[in-house]
């Protein structure tokens, strides 16, 4: 039988180092600058409060046990369509092939977000293929559309994610411009990259959840806080101080990522130290957790405890405690986006829904860190109605 071995990504994440991905970061950095939030928010918060929660509305009708995990895939892969994303695929079709292609990809992975192995299953491959061919028909579009641009002496808005990813993969980092073939080869390997680091923020707010299950008061606390701070305003948004506070709190407990690696290089005339070691092999690579970190009891005080509170105004995690986006050079570039997104969508779901947990004793949903990226284990069930105010509140 012929083996098919399916590329995901040699983008963002596998195209790991060097030139390239120095100016593929700069280049991508105007879109994730903190400074560019404001006017993303403002482009986003009418898509959430608009299209997106007449969609959930229509979900749960007057009330309905949803998996939230799955109405939060589709809110979030909706955001792309703002971001530039227009032609690619629908929210809901994107939302169940990237959810069912993670599910995949610890059994079929030979290294993180790069390859298939030739025993994939025929229906990953097939969804794969179908979402490389639609990332294709966006990239395409895009590229057109940059040219046309370009005749008249234009530039796209620094809001066009898919426009700028067109941009940071027209060179290869040494000066030499690549061809329309591959500028949009290295785009869509790109573009299936930001649609499986939407559903880290997915994973994110249902561990959220998980987590207030046990935490009735911060639950109460913080939807009261999203309730009654208007976000017209991008002060508003910023102004959550307390949901903030929960989101820090579930990236410290659940983070997504939950251990990373880093290659330890020094001069040859130097001698190589690493938290206290003697490194006497160049380019060794070290492998730490994000978990074991954030659950520490030498860094962190009731490390288990779920405690917002741990948060106030002033405090400083100790220098590598805490890294849910990691830090440095290698650092995320889009952890500003998402916390600006995370809190738009507590805020617009808090003031249009009243959400209960429904869990299924039987099946607790929980997470585990078989692969480098959490994955979610059972359903993260909610009971989802309209919210209605108390008359004169």
């Amino acid at each position: 039988a012929k083996e098919e071995t399916v590329k995901i990504s040699s983008g963002i994440n596998a195209e790991y180092g060097g030139l390239g991905w120095a100016l593929k970061r700069k280049v991508m950095s105007q879109f994730f600058a903190k400074t560019n939030m404001e006017e993303l928010f403002y482009a986003c918060k009418p898509h959430m409060e608009g299209p997106e929660l007449k969609r959930w509305k229509e979900v749960i009708n007057n009330g309905k046990k949803i998996e939230l995990h799955d109405q939060l895939a589709i809110t979030f892969t909706s955001y792309l369509k703002v971001m530039g994303f227009h032609n690619f695929m629908n929210s809901e079709k994107i939302a169940t092939n990237v959810f069912k292609i993670l599910e995949a990809l610890p059994k079929q992975l030979t290294s993180w977000f790069s390859y298939l192995c030739s025993d994939a299953k025929e229906e990953t491959v097939k969804m794969i293929h179908e979402m490389r061919t639609e990332a294709k028909k966006a990239a395409m579009e895009i590229h057109r559309r940059k040219v046309m641009l370009n005749r008249k002496g234009e530039s796209m808005t620094s809001l066009n994610m898919l426009g700028l990813l067109i941009e940071a993969n027209n060179q290869n980092g040494h000066g030499k411009r690549r061809s329309v073939d591959e500028t949009i080869t290295y785009t869509i390997d790109d573009i299936m990259t930001v649609c499986l680091v939407m559903d880290n923020l997915v994973k994110q707010i249902s561990s959220l959840f998980m987590l207030l299950n046990d935490e009735p008061e911060c639950q109460r606390k913080m939807f009261a806080e999203l309730r009654e701070t208007s976000i017209d305003t991008f002060e508003g948004l910023n102004s959550l101080k307390y949901t903030e506070k929960c989101i820090l709190e579930c990236l410290r407990l659940r983070p997504v990522l939950t251990r990373g690696t880093r290659t330890y290089i020094f001069k040859k005339t130097e001698i190589g130290r690493f938290g206290g070691y003697m490194i006497n092999e160049q380019g060794l690579r070290v492998v730490f957790s994000e978990y074991v970190l954030h659950h520490s009891p030498k860094y962190w005080v009731d490390p288990e405890k779920f405690d917002p509170e741990r948060w106030y105004p002033g405090f400083v995690p100790e220098m590598f405690s805490y890294m849910p986006f990691f830090v440095g050079s290698r650092g995320c570039i889009g952890k500003h986006m998402a916390m600006m997104l995370m809190k738009l969508t507590l805020s617009v779901l808090a003031r249009n829904f009243d959400m209960t947990q429904d869990f299924d004793p039987e099946k607790m949903p929980d997470f585990t860190q078989e692969f480098a990226v959490m994955r979610l284990i059972n359903n993260v069930d909610m009971w989802v109605e309209p919210y209605q105010p108390q008359q004169g509140c």
